[in-house]
């Protein structure tokens, strides 16, 4: 008895003393803010303070800690420390080291890893397909990253991806442990949702924080880019379309919710390779599990395109190709200019690239094609093994869905929602930044853990 209450007492202890250097930290945070100090100067001690208090929380109640950073991750961005939006969506958009979003990526991996090892080996088969196929392209990443020309950016890269591919592997021994976390994840995932919404919304309506991108005033949300705030909208959405038909009453009302927020600040957002893979992912969850929601889609499509005429002018100038001037006349147009660029970047290093994330170093842009990114910055092997996984997640899909059947509820409604978003992750990978929009790709990653658990029963 004295045991447990000298190791109580000291864990109350170590409590008290992680939340007064958290408090102390954060204290200092707001003197520094009030007297007009630098923005690092008021972020960083926040950002160490949360650190510090997270760490404590990953320590004694992992799966907690795992809902609070779903939750927080979608808000962060807003937070860098450097850098400005650019037009060609991330010239300068290097993240830092001491950015909070990065603080907590490196602080997931490390509480990840250090999670699933202590959970040593499980009674009943695991996943096989997706693990190898992640750890083959995070292989090709991190060779790609030792041949690099910048090997500091590219070892950003590596781990922001590895941050990804743990997420995956966590939320799968979560969900295999005990399948009542699902729900609790989906909560944090789309109450994730909430502030980016609100904050676009208020963007739209009183034009505070838009960024000029091509001529056209833009929302962006928490987001460091408007492009990333479509594609995590277009996550939410498909998402939540499959979810909501096995929700109870109550979870309906909180999705139906988000997917109007979300749905606002997609069309705002003007991202049209968004909008496009949402329509993927969404003709996608109608083929699965209602026709009749194709029907409703196409009249939903006609009346954003009667009500809305921002959304219809994005798409209308497509029709055309150069100005008068002779500039690209959209950024469709801008694409296929650039894509020529990059590609010729290949024969620097045709079998594992450039390194990750140095296309924006060598040609000040990004490259806005996931599969020639792949190819240019991780070379030929870096191609495969980046196919091989998503060859992976389609499978992956696939099984989950044979494993749920028509009348398998919230995991059926799990397993369509994730094939709908490997649908739009596949479509966005041809104009957009899926690869490095990490804080995308966490959500995602919520999915394809879940999918991959639901699986393993259709590959016994």
């Amino acid at each position: 008895m004295s045991l447990v209450r000298a190791g109580s007492a000291r864990a109350a202890a170590g409590w008290i003393a992680a939340f007064a250097a958290a408090a102390a930290l954060a204290a200092y945070s707001g003197i520094a803010f009030a007297v007009g100090e630098p923005r690092g100067t008021v972020v960083i001690p926040v950002a160490v303070a949360l650190s510090l208090a997270l760490g404590l929380i990953a320590l004694t109640r992992f799966f907690v800690f795992v809902l609070i950073v779903l939750g927080v991750r979608a808000s962060l961005d807003a937070t860098k420390l450097a850098g400005s939006i650019s037009p060609s969506g991330g010239g300068e958009t290097a993240a830092s080291w001491l950015d909070p979003s990065s603080m907590l990526g490196a602080l997931f991996i490390v509480a990840g890893l250090a999670w699933l090892v202590a959970q040593g080996r499980r009674a009943e088969p695991a996943p096989r397909l997706l693990p190898v196929a992640a750890g083959l392209f995070l292989v090709a990443c991190v060779l790609s990253a030792l041949g690099s020309l910048s090997l500091g950016t590219s070892a950003g890269e590596v781990v922001r991806i590895g941050a990804v591919l743990v997420m995956i592997f966590v939320v799968e021994r979560l969900a295999d442990q005990d399948p009542a976390r699902i729900p609790q994840l989906l909560i944090a995932v789309f109450a994730a949702a909430v502030l980016p919404s609100l904050v676009t919304v208020q963007q739209l309506l009183t034009g505070d924080g838009l960024v000029e991108l091509n001529g056209s005033l833009r929302p962006h949300g928490t987001f460091w880019h408007p492009n990333a705030l479509g594609m995590f909208c277009h996550v939410l959405i498909i998402a939540g379309v499959a979810i909501f038909p096995h929700a109870g009453r109550n979870a309906k009302i909180a999705i139906g919710s988000v997917l109007a927020l979300a749905g606002v600040a997609l069309l705002g957002s003007g991202a049209r390779g968004a909008m496009i893979a949402a329509l993927a992912g969404l003709v996608v969850v109608g083929l699965l599990q209602n026709r009749r929601l194709l029907v409703g889609l196409g009249a939903l499509v006609v009346a954003i395109v009667v009500a809305v005429p921002a959304v219809a002018d994005r798409f209308a100038d497509l029709a055309e190709t150069r100005t008068e001037g002779g500039l690209e006349a959209n950024s469709l147009v801008w694409r296929f200019d650039h894509w020529s660029q990059a590609l010729d970047l290949l024969g620097l290093n045709p079998v594992t690239g450039t390194g990750l994330g140095t296309t924006r170093l060598l040609i000040y842009k990004e490259v806005h094609n996931d599969y020639l990114r792949a190819l240019v910055e991780s070379g030929l092997l870096g191609l495969v093994t980046y196919l091989g996984l998503l060859a992976a997640l389609v499978i992956t899909a696939v099984r989950a869905l044979r494993a749920t059947g028509p009348a398998g509820g919230l995991e059926r409604g799990c397993a369509v929602a994730f094939a709908g978003c490997v649908m739009a992750l596949l479509v966005s990978a041809i104009s957009d930044n899926a690869m490095t929009s990490v804080v995308v790709m966490w959500y995602f990653a919520v999915f394809a853990g879940i999918a991959a658990r639901l699986g393993v029963r259709a590959a016994r």
